[in-house]
């Protein structure tokens, strides 16, 4: 019996012997440690051997830990590696659309109240694409499409916003009219944009309007009647190169060039502009300079002098839950040969434009969620010409002056519900059409016309009701 237990006893023990030999499939751990100690205790091991064998399976044990940390480390430098990959690149589709019922007095050509569905009565409805990478902690690469489009009849384009239809036989018809352009964005060294996109003018005109350049009696409207608003070329351009600066102190520098060119003559219709903007604290402020080439839409490059010189300053200073703002604008048209330069000019000599642009207003917030606007604007057209009835050219009080208010409630950030309310005061004998509505046309009125679905040469009124959403 003795003897089967001892062969039994040397049978476990050169397999232990045996998988110990294999150090590298064995853990040395308690039970290997165990085994051992019984092995030298029984005298079938020396305390030199019991030594050997457990330093080499503590070894082998070791080497595997090693070899199952470095595996592990590998897996979490791939897995951080993928994830530093999708954090440095992104895609972000963004926009927004508003909509609601307006009802104005002398809209048409024929001086008519219109009424019924308005479309993007707050801001340009718009749809787009940001692709960016981050190439390094300073510096990321994106780029920008972006689009009008109508809520009333599913337009999309330039000509959208104006008149509710894209028309692919005229250059209007652009797909990605609001934005299609490449940007370089540097912490140290500035922004650089190069395609079509917005300028300087586009997003002054936005920051200091109380109304928010609304397409409804704000400053837009006021902008395009006295020329220093058109995507044609004042506050969007193609071929644009811009450069923003980093802040110096609260101060931007923000400057660029809009390419022209035709055969033979690559300055034709190039436009040029340069302002910045400051901050300090509650209160900001923005100026810029800009020289225009405008041609008709036929022939965008035909214009080889500088038609439209804006000069815009403006200012905005916020008190507690107050925000009040102020503004001038002189536009000039000192070459205007065949060249339009606002909406006005069609009864002025070759396009004529002499007119300067006060802005004020105020908004107050009651609550974060409850605020309320207001807006006054004048035009004051110094540009002589023959007024109705009149036998000889003299100032036509081609002018005017606006007032717009409205309520804004903003239950959720994405979503702005709003009453508004514009009035314009013109004066008899007028021959410059306007729009509290920014060009847009109505349900009612005469469509046979290119010009004239909602402007008129007498004063009007109107109110808005809508919704906005952003996303």
């Amino acid at each position: 019996m003795k003897n089967i237990k001892f062969i039994q006893l040397m049978q476990r023990s050169a397999l232990a012997l045996g998988l110990l030999a294999f150090g590298t499939s064995v853990h040395a751990g308690e039970d290997v440690k165990v085994l051992l100690e019984i092995l030298l205790e029984k005298g079938i091991l020396t305390q030199e051997e019991f030594d050997k064998k457990l330093k080499k399976a503590q070894e082998a044990e070791e080497i595997r830990a090693f070899n199952a940390a470095q595996d592990i480390s590998r897996a979490n430098r791939e897995i951080d590696q993928r994830a530093e990959s999708e954090r440095k690149f992104k895609t972000q589709i963004y926009g927004q659309v508003s909509a609601g019922y307006y009802q104005a007095s002398n809209m048409t050509s024929e001086n008519l109240t219109a009424q019924g569905m308005s479309d993007q009565p707050k801001g340009n409805n718009r749809v787009g694409l940001k692709v960016s990478r981050e190439l390094d902690p300073d510096n990321t690469a994106m780029i920008t499409l972006e689009s009008n489009f109508s809520a009333r009849t599913g337009a999309i384009g330039r000509d959208s916003a104006g008149y509710g239809t894209a028309n692919s036989s005229t250059p209007g018809s652009s797909l990605f009219d609001r934005e299609a352009n490449m940007r370089w964005i540097s912490k140290n060294y500035g922004t650089f944009i190069l395609g079509r996109g917005a300028n300087l003018q586009n997003d002054l005109s936005s920051a200091f309007d109380s109304r928010q350049n609304w397409n409804f009696g704000g400053l837009k409207p006021i902008a395009r009647y006295a020329g220093f608003h058109s995507a044609g070329g004042i506050n969007r351009a193609d071929k644009l190169l811009r450069y923003i600066s980093p802040s110096w102190n609260g101060f931007t520098l923000d400057t660029g060039v809009s390419f022209g060119g035709v055969a033979g003559n690559e300055e034709k219709g190039t436009n040029y502009y340069v302002g910045g903007r400051y901050k300090n604290g509650n209160f900001e402020m923005g100026y810029n300079h800009a020289e225009v080439k405008l041609g008709s839409s036929s022939t965008p490059t035909s214009i080889d002098s500088v038609n439209n010189r804006v000069d815009f300053v403006a200012a905005k200073y916020a008190i507690d839950k107050l925000t009040v703002n102020a503004g001038y604008v002189m536009t000039r048209n000192p070459n205007p040969t065949g060249a339009r330069g606002g909406f006005f000019d069609i009864a002025k000599t070759a396009g004529a434009v002499d007119a300067d642009t006060w802005f004020t207003g105020a908004v107050y917030k009651f609550t974060p969620e409850f605020s309320w606007n207001f807006g006054y604007y004048a035009v004051n057209d110094k540009t002589s010409q023959v007024c109705v009835g009149a036998s000889s050219a003299k100032n036509c009080n081609n002018g005017l002056r606006m007032f717009a208010s409205g309520l804004t409630w903003s239950p959720y950030k994405e979503w702005d519900f709003f009453v508004d309310y514009a009035r314009v005061i013109r004066e008899s004998g007028a021959t410059g059409a306007f729009t509290i509505y920014d060009k847009w046309k109505p349900d009612t009125g005469s469509a046979s016309a290119s010009t004239g679905y909602s402007e008129s040469t007498l004063s009007q009124s109107g109110v808005s009701v809508g919704a906005q959403f952003k996303f």
